[in-house]
This record gives C-alpha cells, sequence and structure tokens, in this order.
C-alpha cells in the first residue's frame, strides 16, 4: 500500500496513475511514506524510474484547488523562456484529477532547504540562488495570459482580530486562545495587521508561491528546486520575500534562550537585556542570508514596487506570528521564546518601515 493505513483508495489511485503513465508500479519494500496535510509517497518503480507522488488531501473542494494550483506551475515554466532557467522545479511526470494525484520525478541525492539550514551548510550562494529563483517566478507571465488563483489568502485571517469563531474557540489550545487574546487586545498590532492586508490588496500583483518556508526548497548539489506550489496565485511579491525573512528571524529567536532550548515555561527566563543581546547576535549572523536573497532577487530583473520592502518587512512579522500559531497547538501555555517571537513580530507590523535597513532588505 503507497499511503498509509488511512490511504488505500489513494494507494490504488496511485497504482492506477503510474502504470497509465507506463512507468509500471511503485516495489512495495523501498516506499517510503509521508504524512501531513497531504499523504505523499516515494520510491523506485518497476520500470526504474524513481518517483515522488502527492495526494491532495482535505475538504475536495479545496484539494482540487490546490491540485489546479500545482498545474499552473507547471504551465507557468512551460510558458517561460530560457532566462527563466534559475527557476526550477522537480519535473512533473502526470497527475490524476479524479484521484487528487500528481507524481514528480524523485530528486536524487537532495536535502531540504531547512535540514540545511539544520546543518549550518545554507550558504549566501544557497541564498542568492533561491532569491534568484523567488524573483524569476515574480517575473513570470507579467501579461497574465496563464489563468492563476486569484483568491484572497486565508492567513492574516483578519476577522480573527475582532472575535474566533465559536468552533475554533472550541477546539483551540490553551496558548492559541491565549495568543488570540493577546492580538485581538492589542490594537495597534491588529491594527499593522490590518494595514498590511490593505497594502497587500493594492499591491501590483504576480505569481507568487504563497506558502514560502525554507523546508519548500529542494538543493541537489548547487541546484535549487521549488517546491509545494499548493497555494500559487497572482498575489504580492512581499508575501514570498517576508516569509523567507520571516524563516531566518523564527530560526534565529529560537536561540534566544541559550542552553537547554527554553522550550518549557518552567524553564529559566533570560533577563530582557541578555535576551536583546541575544537577538542582535543572531541577527548579526542571520543579515547575510537576507542581504544575499535580496541580491539574487535584484539580479532576475523585476521592477520594485517603492514600498515592496516595507510590506516585505511586515509580511515576515506575520510569519513569525504564524510560526508561533503553529508551535501554541496543543500547548497550555506560550514559552518565554514565544513571546519573544511576539513582540518583534509587533515591532515588524507595526513600524515596519524602520526595521528594513536592520532586517538587510536595503542597504
Amino acid at each position: 500500500m503507497a499511503l498509509g493505513e488511512a490511504g488505500r483508495t489513494a494507494g490504488n489511485g496511485v497504482e492506477r496513475l503510474l502504470r497509465g503513465l507506463s512507468l509500471g508500479s511503485l516495489l512495495p519494500k523501498r516506499v517510503v511514506s509521508y504524512s501531513g496535510r497531504n499523504d505523499n509517497c516515494s520510491g523506485p518503480t518497476t520500470e526504474g524510474v524513481d518517483v515522488f507522488v502527492k495526494h491532495l488531501g482535505g475538504p475536495a473542494e479545496d484539494a482540487e484547488r490546490r491540485l489546479r494550483n500545482i498545474l499552473a506551475f507547471e504551465e507557468l515554466l512551460a510558458t517561460a523562456s530560457e532566462w527563466a532557467s534559475q527557476l526550477r522545479g522537480p519535473r512533473c511526470l502526470g497527475w490524476s484529477e479524479e484521484d487528487l494525484l500528481v507524481a514528480f520525478e524523485l530528486v536524487p541525492s537532495a536535502v531540504s532547504g531547512a535540514e540545511r539550514a539544520d546543518s549550518g551548510d545554507f550558504t549566501v550562494q544557497d541564498a542568492f540562488r533561491v532569491g534568484a529563483a523567488i524573483g524569476t517566478l515574480h517575473g513570470l507571465d507579467r501579461v497574465g495570459r496563464i489563468r492563476l488563483d486569484t483568491s484572497p489568502p486565508a492567513l492574516p485571517p483578519v476577522a480573527a482580530l475582532t472575535a474566533l469563531s465559536l468552533e475554533k474557540h472550541r477546539t483551540a489550545s490553551a496558548a492559541e486562545l491565549r495568543l488570540w487574546s493577546i492580538l485581538q487586545q492589542d490594537e495597534e498590532l491588529a491594527a499593522g495587521i490590518r494595514t498590511l492586508r490593505e497594502r497587500e490588496a493594492l499591491a501590483a500583483s504576480c505569481p507568487v508561491h504563497g506558502d514560502f518556508r525554507l523546508d519548500q526548497l529542494l538543493f541537489a548539489g548547487d541546484v535549487v528546486h521549488l517546491l509545494d506550489f499548493e497555494e500559487l496565485r497572482r498575489g504580492d511579491p512581499a508575501r514570498d520575500i517576508g516569509a523567507y525573512v520571516g524563516e531566518w528571524l523564527h530560526r534565529a529567536i529560537g536561540k534566544l534562550s541559550g542552553p537547554g532550548g527554553g522550550t518549557d515555561a518552567a524553564e529559566a527566563v533570560p533577563s530582557t537585556k541578555e535576551m536583546l543581546c541575544r537577538a542582535t547576535r543572531e541577527l548579526a549572523r542571520t543579515r547575510p542570508l537576507i542581504e544575499r536573497f535580496r541580491d539574487g532577487y535584484d539580479s532576475a530583473g523585476r521592477a520594485l514596487d517603492p514600498a515592496l520592502r516595507e510590506r516585505s518587512a511586515a509580511f515576515a512579522g506575520w510569519h513569525l506570528i504564524d510560526r508561533v500559531l503553529a508551535q501554541s497547538v496543543q500547548r497550555s501555555t506560550l514559552t518565554p521564546v514565544q513571546r519573544a517571537a511576539l513582540g518583534i513580530a509587533r515591532t515588524l507590523l507595526v513600524s515596519p518601515a524602520a526595521v528594513t535597513t536592520t532586517l538587510g532588505l536595503e542597504d
């Protein structure tokens, strides 16, 4: 079975899809399965092709939308000129709209951007390549020939800044409820998030990834691939740039507690002065990775609107909040480090113009 106990139907669909593509079938003893929002699997087939197969999970209507977005990226790539060679994704082998499956050629000897960052092997050259890839994506299809998703992104959820739905309130953890209480009661922060959504709606749109994280990068030697275009849409480029910056800030903030990790509220909390000193040191180490990303982005030749860097800083702030939200699921309290992340996110969202230079988004 290709996709685990929860995926018998999808597993049968995988067989149909691969055989229909003349790829044979997966070798059962060499299949690796992954679970999450989507059930995925990878392995060699009887025809000697290494594949990665994604099953789009969740409500059918939303899964169909996400499959259309993945296929729209393939269409963008197919119509791109040679100058767009800096933008790559694993080669799409085929898909099934009926079974909500899409198959890709497995990239050999590849590691994710998150793994590369964890090991300390993410270099300024890598940052440049990622910036060039994102900048290239943002410069594709300037005249809008390809039909892309134009629905407003779900996040940040502005309505939740006023009140949570009854269902969300019923199912949220104590830490999540505390976080939403902080967001709802901080009028300046809530206004910053609302302003960001308003400015995003007015920005000149282009193809954007829409859900960028370091684990959606795949490195094979010096080649970088972008993954998971389920939220591809025509939108504000600042969303992707801010997500990249936010990823590095999130990692830097995660180191603020020092030895022991500071992941539990019961651990000793560093003083405010000590935490600020650590934040400054970590940001100094992170800044070159943002500066070279910016250089790579600029090398793609896309014209920048005057407020792009400011909106990017604000989106980096939202990215921090989003990561804290994800971490607070099934927790009873917010940790000191998570509270520190919220404080930094607040600065980015309330006063984004004041931090673009500090972040490395401009000189």
